[in-house]
């Protein structure tokens, strides 16, 4: 009974704050404006951006969100290609003439703690470099590819230029790698990280299936629901088609031949509103966005769709006549007499017969095909709107829920002891490639999915780094894990954006093994199980909530930036260790630059920031999967360690079904 008032009293205290919300997005909203307005007459030459993300509010000058793609291409190295694709990259113009991608050409700069874009000198080969053939006296090779790559991204990008870099990375061997440095803002500025990547748009082999992570779909999309849906908006359709035909002057040109009843007036009148709003929906597309234009066009548009069909005031007075006229009158009160004494009579003893055999079908076959009967309709509906209930009362369930969720198992976690002092620098490394198939074999086998034994064999990894830096070992490792498909590195286009290919969030208390204890790999993967299936049931709204931040930004449009800022950063220091799971949507395809090399391996690393230290990615692709970490330059030269064994605890997991 307490639990039940505790969550009760958290659900009110939520509804009570929603007026608060929409109150602080018109400030929110108002206050942004004023301020972009005030700061631009103070720098005109800056064009501020005038919206907030979530890494935007985290941002500072030692720690930025600097994503970072390495490419591993077979085959002597070629600058001058990735120069004429980039160059043709900043070039390319839209059907208005416009640059594409002017952000690119553009320094990234903070005015009064504003983000902003400045025009300056553009030089390509500022930002495409061919690293050194060694490193540290001895040549490039897998040995100590690493750590030179590592050494690379530690270091900031020029401020004087668009934040954005590509280095060449030559070896000794045959193969060189290509390592993409790009800025978190650049993606929001309709820059995709395909777009940058020199290689041919990746196509999907017949019969391969990608699996589906289980971080993606959290919250369970109904299914009653949506079928009640089309199965009403198709009635309705029907309906409205044959409203058309009967009452729409175009379809039944005769109907302006004669004048209408009052009946007949309402219904066209009808069709031409909603004809009306439709063409204003496809025209104010086209035509200039401010107001006198749109309002010009929808007074044409009026005129346009009245005239058609002859509706006016004076149409309007007719029809009223005609309604009242004893020719009308005596045609009405012949159409009631037939229905009446002629029609029901007629038809009333088919209907029962047909309702009947409908019932009798409904029994023995458990089917009714006679749909357009009463039982029929009910044997189709009853069972749907019966179903659809009960997945509303879910959905009210988790929302009643929510609030008391997200306070304990998120905002009630204990912040972790953070042991150094983050300099803001990142160092990177991965692991070598573990086959697709022997995760997928594994998974199955157990029971559990390929998202589990990733995880299983990371807090393996976890674990082991723990023990060689002599740190206490915790029995669970608060972190954040995500997914994002493939499609945000390799896709390209103009109608790609890249928070599409990104899923909710959710909040993971990840068991770790004390190496001295005798506890398993095989058990802590059951303890694990349950903990991400009970995050996955408990977190639905919450992921939707991180989601939606993702994809439209309600969070920062409806909270003051500064109250997210400290709240941000206060969670950070709950989550140090973050998880990105990159899913592979062309499974067992390799991927060629656009002079015919075969990439060999994509590693994707996403930043670490405010107080959160490691970021572990998950990297599918092709046949393979490998583990990325990027950290905090304070953690070298222990990282390695987070990721070296994650090849050997995957084996050693498919080695207990053996």
């Amino acid at each position: 009974m307490l639990d039940f008032l505790v969550t009760l009293t958290l659900f009110n205290t939520t509804v009570l704050f929603i007026p608060v919300l929409c109150i602080s997005y018109l400030v929110v909203k108002v206050s942004q404006s004023i301020w972009i307005s005030s700061i631009s007459l103070l720098h005109p030459d800056v064009e501020f951006v005038n919206y907030s993300t979530v890494r935007i509010l985290l941002d500072t000058h030692r720690n930025q969100g600097i994503i970072a793609v390495l490419l591993a291409i077979k085959g002597k190295e070629n600058p001058e290609a990735i120069k004429r694709h980039l160059q043709e990259l900043v070039r390319r113009r839209d059907k208005c003439g416009n640059l594409t991608f002017v952000r690119l050409q553009q320094r990234l700069t903070t005015r009064c703690g504003t983000y902003g874009w400045q025009r300056g000198h553009f030089d390509l080969e500022q930002h495409v470099s061919l690293a050194s053939f060694t490193y540290k006296g001895r040549a490039v090779t897998e040995f100590n590819i690493q750590e030179y790559v590592s050494e690379i991204v530690s270091k900031y990008l020029p401020a004087d230029q668009s934040p954005w870099q590509v280095i060449i990375i030559p070896t000794s061997e045959d193969n060189h790698y290509v390592l993409f440095k790009i800025h978190h803002i650049l993606l929001s500025e309709g820059v995709n990280v395909g777009d940058l990547l020199p290689l041919i748009p990746p196509a999907k082999q017949f019969g391969t299936v990608s699996h589906k992570s289980p971080i993606i779909d959290v919250l369970k999309k109904p299914k009653a629901i949506v079928a009640l849906k089309e199965k009403v908006a198709d009635e309705v359709s029907n309906s409205w088609n044959e409203f058309i035909g009967t009452y729409e002057p175009l379809e039944c040109p005769e109907l302006l031949k004669n004048t209408p009843t009052i009946t007949q007036f309402l219904a066209t009148s009808f069709i031409t509103l909603i004809s009306i709003i439709k063409e204003c929906r496809r025209g104010f597309r086209v035509i200039k966005p401010d107001i006198f234009s749109k309002f010009r066009y929808l007074v044409l548009t009026y005129c346009n769709e009245t005239s058609k069909r002859q509706v006016s005031l004076a149409n309007f007075f007719r029809s009223i006549l005609a309604s009242l006229s004893p020719k009308n009158g005596l045609y009405v009160g012949f159409h009631m007499f037939w229905f009446l004494f002629v029609s029901i009579p007629i038809r009333l003893p088919i209907a029962l017969y047909a309702e009947s055999v409908a019932l009798y079908t409904c029994v023995t076959l458990k089917y009714c095909p006679y749909t357009h009967t009463i039982v029929g309709i009910l044997y189709y509906y009853v069972p749907l709107i019966y179903n659809s209930l009960f997945e509303v009362v879910d959905m009210m369930k988790i929302l009643f829920l929510a609030p008391r969720t997200i306070i304990q198992e998120i905002l009630l976690q204990e912040e972790s002891l953070q042991t150094i002092t983050l300099c803001g620098r990142k160092a990177v490394a991965w692991s070598d490639p573990v086959k697709t198939e022997l995760i997928k074999n594994t998974a199955m086998k157990l029971g559990v999915s390929e998202t589990e034994i990733s995880l299983s064999a990371c807090a393996m990894c976890i674990s082991k780094y723990f023990a060689q830096t002599n740190e206490n070992i915790p029995i669970v490792l608060p972190v954040t894990m995500r997914n994002i498909s493939s499609q945000y590195l390799f896709a390209t286009g103009p109608n790609i954006k890249p928070e599409d290919s990104v899923s909710g969030m959710i909040c993971l208390n990840l068991p770790i093994v004390d190496t001295q204890s005798d506890a398993t790999q095989l058990d802590n993967l059951r303890v694990l199980e349950q903990k991400f299936r009970s995050s996955i049931e408990q977190q639905g709204l919450s992921h939707l909530l991180t989601l939606l931040q993702t994809r439209f930004g309600i969070l920062t449009k409806f909270l003051p930036s500064t109250f997210l800022s400290v709240y941000l950063k206060y969670l950070s220091r709950k989550y140090i260790v973050t998880f990105m799971e990159v899913s592979n949507r062309y499974p067992n395809v390799t991927q060629r630059t656009l002079w015919g090399q075969e990439v060999v391996s994509a590693i994707y690393w996403r930043p670490p920031q405010a107080n959160t230290s490691i970021s572990l990615c998950i990297n599918e692709y092709a046949d393979h999967i490998r583990l990325g970490v990027m950290c905090d330059a304070q953690l070298v030269p222990h990282h390695p360690v987070l990721v070296r064994g994650f090849p050997e605890f995957v084996k050693d997991l498919a080695e207990t079904m053996k």
